[in-house]
């Protein structure tokens, strides 16, 4: 049964990525929909299909293997936004959801090598672990949970400055995108960040470290393909070396 815990914003919701948030829209009829897609019929009475919104909502939390953002929107006109967790647990907060703008990420292929991409992952924070980041990698399953918990080592091993640029990062990056690959994990655009910090890593990587970067070459020449800027970068190098 969905919960509802007291208005609150604060450490644990601000990890929660600023995306998705879905839209519930509760019409004075009794028609529920999220996302626009219709949930309840005109005729259900309000707190059901409020009930139901959220049901719906919690089902995609559960997609995603943690909590998630809502923002319903009441028949008097009132925007609430809230957290909805995987056991159908709601926190209302005490002010708007925050500006995805800061997050978005640019799709076509021409970042910079020399700096990883500056944006966390669409995942929560994984449960602690007593080994040291970013060595540990889960077993491998195809849970969202699991896949999630990936993605967000990942991440921290490339914002940490004692990590960034390391041979463990470098394989945790490749590890966590042919994972991502394999499970067709979603969002999209996150594997699309791990593949591309991968590059990254292996660029600044491959003069300190050549026999990493050609040891990984061949691989991330895989995760690479879509990426033909990136692509002929690896290859321009291990020709480069291989006719030294």
């Amino acid at each position: 049964m969905t919960t509802t815990t007291d208005t609150t914003t604060g450490p644990g919701t601000d990890l929660i990525p600023p995306t998705p948030v879905y839209v519930i829209t509760i019409a004075s009829s009794g028609a529920a929909m999220v996302d626009g897609e219709d949930v309840t019929a005109p005729g259900t009475p309000h707190h059901e299909a409020r009930l139901a919104a959220l049901a719906e909502v919690r089902i995609k939390a559960a997609l995603h293997g943690r909590p998630v953002r809502a923002l319903v929107k009441e028949t008097d006109g009132i925007n609430l936004p809230l957290i909805v967790a995987v056991d159908g647990t709601t926190t209302p907060l005490d002010r708007p959801h925050p500006d995805p703008a800061p997050f978005v990420l640019d799709l076509t292929d021409d970042q910079d090598d020399t700096q990883p991409c500056p944006v966390t992952p669409a995942t929560d924070r994984p449960t602690s672990t007593d080994r040291p980041l970013p060595l540990y990698i889960p077993p491998y399953t195809d849970s969202p949970s699991s896949i999630g918990h990936l993605t967000v080592r990942a991440w921290q091993a490339v914002v940490n400055p004692e990590t960034t640029y390391t041979a463990e990062t470098l394989e945790l990056l490749m590890e966590t995108a042919e994972r991502r690959l394999i499970a067709e994990a979603e969002p999209y655009i996150d594997t699309l960040r791990v593949i591309r910090n991968a590059h990254t890593v292996w660029h600044q990587l491959r003069d300190d470290e050549p026999e990493t970067a050609a040891r990984t070459a061949a691989p991330l020449l895989t995760l690479l393909e879509g990426h033909p800027r990136r692509t002929g970068d690896v290859i321009e190098w291990a020709v480069a070396r291989s006719t030294a």
